[in-house]
């Protein structure tokens, strides 16, 4: 059994980001597809993980208490957003100090889930990629994950709303739910492979 704390970013945030609900495009908004892929992950997990799902507070805060409370895995759960239509893939970033074999490998295995969903729903070209949170490119993700101690931390970028394909292919709740067990079947293929 493992303990996972699936952060639902944006949402419940305090201070001065009091009320961010993430990217938007028209009446979709990053919390409200985020909520539906953790629920998917809390549904589906549950009889065989401690699943606890953080929707309040900062990102700090969040961290902190993941850390006292020995959580195996943490989750940063994003949309991406992109001024551009044509950006078109998937994003699982882990911080570039993790040991080798722990972030590294958990994002490669959670974008190897998301890859293989998306093509056996017919979107072919889709590709989800590992990425290390490193330098300025990758500051913000690496934030969402940067104060983590014990557990090992992943920002989950699946895809773009600012892409018609990738609303197409996601803004839904089948395929959000979908997401959401491909997550945790790429956790737990990393923990058993540990």
């Amino acid at each position: 059994m493992m303990r996972l704390v699936v952060s639902i970013d944006h949402m419940g945030r305090t201070g001065r980001r009091a009320g961010d609900k993430g990217a938007a495009h028209g009446s979709l908004h990053e919390v409200d597809l985020t909520w539906r892929i953790a629920e998917s992950i809390y549904q589906t997990g549950r009889e065989r993980h401690d699943i606890i799902l953080a929707t309040h507070g900062s990102y700090s805060e969040r961290h902190a208490w993941a850390n006292k409370h020995g959580a195996d895995v943490y989750l940063a759960m994003h949309i991406n957003a992109s001024g551009s239509e044509r950006a078109d893939y998937g994003a699982f970033f882990h911080h570039p100090a993790t040991k080798k074999g722990n972030g590294d490998r958990l994002a490669e295995l959670m974008a190897a889930e998301v890859t293989s969903l998306a093509h056996r729903r017919g979107y072919k070209t889709f590709k989800a990629r590992a990425i290390a949170a490193a330098g300025d490119t990758w500051r913000n993700a690496r934030y969402t994950i940067g104060g983590l101690a014990r557990p090992v931390g992943v920002c989950c970028e699946p895809f773009f709303i600012s892409s018609p394909e990738n609303r197409a292919a996601f803004c839904n709740t089948d395929a959000l739910l979908a997401l959401g067990r491909a997550y945790l079947a790429g956790i737990e293929r990393w923990h058993t492979s540990k």
